[in-house]
């Protein structure tokens, strides 16, 4: 003779069904949740990436311009006040104030 289940049976299996729902859906919104940050910060170091090539050409530009002579000798001249010889330096104050 088969034992027949009671409705306290299904009540539990229905309880552990839920208990298991439960975990899943916990489960997959914490790891959109995590999918979502990992978006945001990819973006931010995309951006800083960006930032750090334009950097990069920037520098590297202003290493080609610090290999010509002329341009370093311009460069003292107008921003450490060098003269060539039998110059005379006179610095003026800023008109912009």
């Amino acid at each position: 003779m088969a034992k027949k289940k009671g409705p306290g049976y299904r009540r539990f299996i229905g309880f552990i069904y839920l208990g298991i729902s439960a975990i899943l859906i916990y489960t997959l919104g914490m790891n959109a949740y995590r999918v979502f940050g990992q978006k945001k910060e990819m973006a931010h170091l995309e951006s800083k990436k960006a930032e750090l090539l334009k950097e990069k050409k920037d520098l590297s530009e202003q290493v080609k311009l610090l290999n010509d002579d002329d341009y370093v000798a311009r460069y003292a001249r107008d921003h450490y006040i060098f003269s060539k010889d039998g110059e005379e330096v006179v610095k003026l104050p800023d008109s912009k104030k």
